[in-house]
C-alpha cells in the first residue's frame, strides 16, 4: 500500500513536470500579435460584433475599433434583441462615423444559439476579404486590425485567434478565468498541434478570430455550430479538419478583455458552455475533475495533514513538496505571459477545486436545461466536431 501511494504521487509529479515543459514550448512556439511583419497588402476587413445587452462595455469597444489605423475595414454590429440602453449606444456612435453600421437581429430560428445565429447574420452582410469577430466586452490597441491582417496574410491562414489580456478585477474573476488559458498554455503543445493535422489538438478564442471570409464560408459559416455552446473550438476544429491553416497567437499587447465581473457572472458564465468542452460526457467530466483534484489538491492535503501528524513516508513527503513547487512555478509563468496578478502563484490552490465545482453545476445545468445567458436558456446539444 505504501509503494502505491509513493508511485500515485510520482506520477502526479510526472505529470506536472510535462506540463511545466509544454508551458516552456509553448512559450517560444505562440508568438505575439504585435510581432507580426510589415504589412504589404491591405486587404479589406470587416470587423463583426454581435451585442446583446451590452450597454457596459459596447462604446469602449466600439470606439476602440473606430480609432484603428487600418485603412480599410468596416464595423458591423447586429444588435441581437437587447433591452437595455445598447441600441441607443450603438445609434449615437454610427450617427457620427460611417464605418460603423448597426444591424438589427432577425428573430432566433429553432435550433441555434444565439451568438450563432448573431455571428452567421453578420457574415452574410461583410464586405471584406476577412471577417474579425470581436466580442463586445473587448477594446482593442489601433493596430489590433493592420497586425491580424499582417499575420494572416503573411502566414497564408485562414483562421487567426488571439490571446486577449484577460482584465481580472476581482479575486473571484482571478479564481477563474486563467483556467481556460493554464488548459491551453499547459496542456496542449501549439507545435505539435500546428504542425499535425488531428482535429483534436485545436484552439482558438472567441474574443478575437480573424477568417480568410471564403475560408469561413466554405464550411459553411456558423451553421454546423448552430448549438455549439464553444462555438470558437468547433469551427477551428472545423477549419483544421478541412485542411486549411490556423494559428493561435498571443494578444495580450492588443487586445484587451473583461469577460466577467465578479464572482457571481464568472460562475454563470463559465456553467453555460463547461459542460460542452467535455463533450456532454459525465465520465469523461469525473475524470478530468479527478485528475485536476489529484495534480492540484493532493499535494496540498498530503502535506497538510502530515503537518497535522499524520505519517506518510518520506519520499512522499518530497514528492508533494515538490509537485507544489512545480505548480507554483507553472502558475507564476502563466501569470507572467499573460499578465494576470502575480497572487496566481498561490490562488490556484483554491481555483483548482472551485473550477471542479463549476464543471460540475455546469453539467448539471446544461443536463436540466437550466443554464441561462442574458434572458435565454441555453440549449448546448452539439458536441465539438471530431
Amino acid at each position: 500500500m505504501t509503494q502505491l501511494w509513493v508511485f500515485q504521487q510520482w506520477i502526479v509529479a510526472g505529470f506536472l513536470v510535462v506540463t511545466c515543459l509544454i508551458e516552456v514550448s509553448n512559450w517560444f512556439v505562440l508568438r505575439r500579435l504585435e510581432d507580426s511583419p510589415a504589412l504589404v497588402l491591405v486587404p479589406r476587413v470587416s470587423v463583426l460584433i454581435p451585442a446583446r445587452n451590452e450597454e457596459r462595455s459596447i462604446e469602449r469597444c466600439i470606439v476602440s475599433l473606430l480609432a484603428q489605423d487600418y485603412t480599410d475595414f468596416e464595423v458591423l454590429v447586429l444588435d441581437d434583441e437587447s433591452t437595455d440602453a445598447t441600441r441607443a449606444i450603438l445609434s449615437r456612435l454610427a450617427a457620427s462615423d460611417r464605418r460603423l453600421h448597426v444591424l438589427e437581429g432577425q428573430p432566433l430560428p429553432t435550433g441555434w444559439m444565439g451568438k450563432q445565429w448573431a455571428c452567421q447574420q453578420l457574415l452574410e452582410k461583410a464586405s471584406g476579404e476577412y471577417v474579425l469577430y470581436v466580442d463586445a466586452d473587448t477594446w482593442h490597441h489601433p493596430a489590433a486590425v493592420r497586425d491580424g491582417a499582417s499575420a494572416m496574410i503573411a502566414g497564408q491562414l485562414d483562421l487567426l485567434s488571439a490571446i486577449p489580456h484577460e482584465v481580472t478585477g476581482t479575486f473571484g474573476e482571478l479564481l477563474t478565468v486563467p483556467e481556460g488559458i493554464w488548459a491551453l498554455f499547459a496542456v496542449l503543445p501549439l507545435w505539435l498541434a500546428f504542425h499535425t493535422k488531428t482535429p483534436f489538438l485545436v484552439s482558438a478564442n472567441g474574443q478575437y478570430m480573424m477568417f480568410r471570409t471564403s475560408s469561413l464560408k466554405r464550411i459553411s459559416g456558423f451553421e454546423r455550430v448552430r448549438s455549439n455552446a464553444i462555438d470558437d473550438l468547433a469551427l477551428a476544429r472545423l477549419v483544421k479538419a478541412s485542411g486549411m491553416k490556423w494559428r493561435l497567437m498571443d494578444g495580450t499587447g492588443r487586445v484587451n478583455c473583461r469577460m466577467y465581473e465578479g464572482l457571481h457572472e464568472c460562475v454563470e458564465g463559465y456553467s453555460k458552455n463547461t459542460y460542452a468542452v467535455f463533450y456532454h460526457n459525465p465520465l469523461l467530466t469525473a475524470s478530468i475533475c479527478l485528475l485536476v483534484l489529484m495534480v492540484h489538491t493532493l499535494p496540498v492535503a498530503v502535506l497538510l495533514t502530515a503537518v497535522c501528524g499524520v505519517k506518510y513516508p518520506v519520499a512522499s513527503i518530497w514528492t508533494a513538496a515538490g509537485s507544489i513547487a512545480l505548480s507554483v512555478v507553472q502558475w507564476g509563468a502563466l501569470a507572467v505571459r499573460f499578465r494576470f496578478s502575480l497572487n496566481l502563484c498561490w490562488s490556484w490552490l483554491i481555483g483548482q477545486p472551485f473550477y471542479v465545482f463549476i464543471a460540475f453545476r455546469s453539467m448539471v445545468k446544461t443536463t436540466t436545461h437550466r443554464a441561462t445567458w442574458k434572458g435565454r436558456t441555453i440549449r448546448s446539444t452539439q458536441r465539438p466536431p471530431n
